[in-house]
Protein backbone atom coordinates (compact mmCIF):
# COMPACT_ATOMS: atom_id res chain seq x y z
CA UNK A 1 0.00 0.00 0.00
CA UNK A 2 2.94 2.27 0.96
CA UNK A 3 4.40 1.98 -2.59
CA UNK A 4 1.39 1.85 -4.60
CA UNK A 5 -0.24 5.33 -3.15
CA UNK A 6 3.61 6.32 -4.14
CA UNK A 7 3.75 5.22 -7.22
CA UNK A 8 -0.03 7.26 -7.72
CA UNK A 9 1.53 10.34 -6.85
CA UNK A 10 4.72 10.12 -8.14
CA UNK A 11 3.27 9.02 -12.08
CA UNK A 12 1.75 12.23 -12.11
CA UNK A 13 5.69 13.81 -12.14
CA UNK A 14 6.62 14.62 -15.95
CA UNK A 15 3.56 14.53 -16.77
CA UNK A 16 2.52 18.40 -16.64
CA UNK A 17 5.25 21.19 -16.77
CA UNK A 18 3.35 23.70 -14.53
CA UNK A 19 2.36 21.16 -12.01
CA UNK A 20 5.96 20.30 -11.93
CA UNK A 21 7.07 23.79 -11.25
CA UNK A 22 4.52 24.22 -8.05
CA UNK A 23 5.35 20.75 -6.55
CA UNK A 24 9.18 21.60 -6.69
CA UNK A 25 8.91 25.47 -5.78
CA UNK A 26 6.41 23.84 -2.43
CA UNK A 27 8.96 21.24 -1.39
CA UNK A 28 12.30 23.54 -1.76
CA UNK A 29 10.40 26.72 -0.14
CA UNK A 30 10.21 25.09 2.94
CA UNK A 31 13.07 26.37 5.15
CA UNK A 32 11.82 30.16 3.94
CA UNK A 33 8.34 29.76 4.37
CA UNK A 34 8.77 28.35 7.90
CA UNK A 35 11.64 31.33 8.80
CA UNK A 36 9.35 34.09 7.17
CA UNK A 37 6.30 32.84 8.95
CA UNK A 38 7.90 32.52 12.36
CA UNK A 39 9.16 36.15 12.02
CA UNK A 40 5.44 36.95 11.27
CA UNK A 41 4.47 34.99 14.18
CA UNK A 42 6.55 36.94 16.58
CA UNK A 43 6.24 40.36 14.84
CA UNK A 44 2.63 41.23 13.52
CA UNK A 45 0.76 40.98 16.48
CA UNK A 46 -1.00 43.54 18.34
CA UNK A 47 0.18 44.75 21.67
CA UNK A 48 -2.31 42.80 23.92
CA UNK A 49 -1.46 39.55 21.92
CA UNK A 50 2.15 39.56 21.45
CA UNK A 51 3.10 37.92 24.64
CA UNK A 52 1.07 34.68 23.37
CA UNK A 53 2.15 35.03 20.19
CA UNK A 54 5.66 35.13 20.84
CA UNK A 55 5.15 32.03 23.29
CA UNK A 56 3.73 29.98 20.54
CA UNK A 57 7.15 31.09 18.40
CA UNK A 58 8.97 29.24 20.96
CA UNK A 59 7.27 26.28 21.78
CA UNK A 60 7.08 25.61 17.45
CA UNK A 61 11.24 26.15 18.18
CA UNK A 62 10.87 23.40 20.65
CA UNK A 63 8.40 21.05 19.41
CA UNK A 64 10.62 21.24 15.93
CA UNK A 65 14.01 21.03 18.06
CA UNK A 66 12.26 17.68 19.98
CA UNK A 67 11.21 15.94 16.56
CA UNK A 68 13.94 16.21 14.64
CA UNK A 69 15.71 14.81 17.92
CA UNK A 70 13.63 11.79 17.40
CA UNK A 71 14.05 11.45 13.40
CA UNK A 72 17.81 11.54 14.14
CA UNK A 73 17.61 8.61 16.78
CA UNK A 74 15.36 6.79 14.20
CA UNK A 75 17.41 7.17 11.73
CA UNK A 76 20.36 5.80 13.37
CA UNK A 77 18.87 2.87 14.24
CA UNK A 78 16.68 2.15 11.32
CA UNK A 79 17.39 2.86 7.22
CA UNK A 80 14.75 2.49 4.68
CA UNK A 81 16.17 3.53 1.19
CA UNK A 82 14.42 6.08 -0.58
CA UNK A 83 12.04 5.37 -3.60
CA UNK A 84 14.67 6.29 -6.31
CA UNK A 85 16.89 3.65 -4.59
CA UNK A 86 14.94 0.98 -4.68
CA UNK A 87 12.62 1.96 -7.36
CA UNK A 88 12.55 3.19 -10.84
CA UNK A 89 11.04 6.79 -10.27
CA UNK A 90 10.19 10.21 -10.86
CA UNK A 91 12.48 12.12 -8.88
CA UNK A 92 12.15 15.58 -9.88
CA UNK A 93 14.84 16.83 -7.11
CA UNK A 94 18.24 16.01 -6.09
CA UNK A 95 18.35 14.17 -2.99
CA UNK A 96 21.01 12.43 -0.47
CA UNK A 97 20.02 8.63 -0.17
CA UNK A 98 20.17 8.67 3.21
CA UNK A 99 17.25 6.89 5.50
CA UNK A 100 13.96 7.83 4.09
CA UNK A 101 11.94 6.85 7.23
CA UNK A 102 11.04 9.93 8.85
CA UNK A 103 10.62 12.73 6.52
CA UNK A 104 12.58 15.66 8.07
CA UNK A 105 10.38 18.29 6.05
CA UNK A 106 7.13 16.87 7.60
CA UNK A 107 8.88 17.07 10.84
CA UNK A 108 9.65 20.86 9.97
CA UNK A 109 5.80 21.82 8.94
CA UNK A 110 3.53 19.76 11.32
CA UNK A 111 5.72 20.98 14.07
CA UNK A 112 4.10 24.59 13.12
CA UNK A 113 0.52 22.95 12.23
CA UNK A 114 0.21 21.20 15.26
CA UNK A 115 1.91 23.31 17.36
CA UNK A 116 -1.10 26.16 16.40
CA UNK A 117 -3.81 23.26 16.88
CA UNK A 118 -2.86 22.77 20.55
CA UNK A 119 -2.39 26.64 21.23
CA UNK A 120 -5.86 27.53 19.00
CA UNK A 121 -4.26 29.83 16.86
CA UNK A 122 -5.99 31.79 13.98
CA UNK A 123 -3.36 30.26 11.68
CA UNK A 124 -4.03 26.35 12.37
CA UNK A 125 -5.98 25.24 9.31
CA UNK A 126 -4.01 27.54 6.48
CA UNK A 127 -0.92 26.47 8.33
CA UNK A 128 -2.46 22.38 8.20
CA UNK A 129 -3.03 22.83 4.01
CA UNK A 130 -0.12 23.64 3.62
CA UNK A 131 1.81 21.27 5.65
CA UNK A 132 -0.56 18.56 4.02
CA UNK A 133 0.79 19.90 0.48
CA UNK A 134 4.12 19.78 1.58
CA UNK A 135 4.14 16.06 2.48
CA UNK A 136 2.23 15.47 -0.65
CA UNK A 137 4.75 17.19 -2.60
CA UNK A 138 7.81 15.34 -0.46
CA UNK A 139 5.77 12.20 -2.51
CA UNK A 140 5.26 13.81 -5.75
CA UNK A 141 9.25 14.81 -6.13
CA UNK A 142 10.37 10.90 -5.35
CA UNK A 143 12.12 11.41 -2.79
CA UNK A 144 10.10 9.86 0.06
CA UNK A 145 7.04 7.60 0.78
CA UNK A 146 3.55 8.23 2.20
CA UNK A 147 4.49 6.55 5.39
CA UNK A 148 7.22 8.84 5.70
CA UNK A 149 5.08 11.83 5.73
CA UNK A 150 2.30 10.50 7.97
CA UNK A 151 5.11 9.09 10.56
CA UNK A 152 6.49 12.70 10.20
CA UNK A 153 3.28 13.79 11.30
CA UNK A 154 2.52 11.48 14.26
CA UNK A 155 6.02 12.06 15.46
CA UNK A 156 5.35 15.60 15.55
CA UNK A 157 1.76 15.33 16.93
CA UNK A 158 3.25 13.60 19.66
CA UNK A 159 5.98 16.04 20.13
CA UNK A 160 4.15 18.80 20.08
CA UNK A 161 1.79 17.44 22.46
CA UNK A 162 4.51 16.85 25.38
CA UNK A 163 5.60 20.45 24.82
CA UNK A 164 2.42 21.86 25.64
CA UNK A 165 1.41 19.13 28.10
CA UNK A 166 4.91 20.16 30.13
CA UNK A 167 5.87 24.13 29.27
CA UNK A 168 5.43 25.28 32.82
CA UNK A 169 8.63 23.11 32.64
CA UNK A 170 9.96 25.36 30.20
CA UNK A 171 9.10 28.56 31.43
CA UNK A 172 13.04 28.95 33.01
CA UNK A 173 14.44 28.79 29.53
CA UNK A 174 11.43 30.96 27.58
CA UNK A 175 12.25 33.91 30.46
CA UNK A 176 15.77 33.38 29.99
CA UNK A 177 15.31 33.60 26.33
CA UNK A 178 13.04 36.55 26.79
CA UNK A 179 15.62 38.40 28.42
CA UNK A 180 17.74 38.08 25.91
CA UNK A 181 16.05 39.13 23.14
CA UNK A 182 14.95 42.19 25.32
CA UNK A 183 18.84 42.80 25.52
CA UNK A 184 19.26 42.83 21.51
CA UNK A 185 16.39 45.30 21.74
CA UNK A 186 18.02 47.68 23.35
CA UNK A 187 21.00 48.14 20.69
CA UNK A 188 18.57 47.69 17.61
CA UNK A 189 15.66 50.55 17.70
CA UNK A 190 13.68 48.73 14.75
CA UNK A 191 13.28 45.89 17.61
CA UNK A 192 13.05 47.95 20.71
CA UNK A 193 9.12 48.16 19.94
CA UNK A 194 8.92 44.52 19.62
CA UNK A 195 10.48 43.77 23.38
CA UNK A 196 9.05 41.93 25.89
CA UNK A 197 8.03 44.04 28.71
CA UNK A 198 6.01 41.89 30.77
CA UNK A 199 8.26 38.39 31.73
CA UNK A 200 5.29 37.12 33.78
CA UNK A 201 3.69 34.06 32.11
CA UNK A 202 1.17 35.52 29.10
CA UNK A 203 0.94 32.42 27.05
Amino acid sequence: MNYGIFQWINDLAGRYPLLDKGMIFITDSVPYVVIVFMLFLWFTSNKGKRTEKQYTALYIVFTCLLGLGLNALIHAVYYHPRPFITYDVHQLVPHADDSSFVSDHSVLVFSLAWTLFLRKDSWKYPVLIWAILVGISRIFVGVHYPADVIGGALLTLGASFVIIKFSNKLEPVVQVLFNIYNKLTKHIPFLAKFGHKDLSRGN
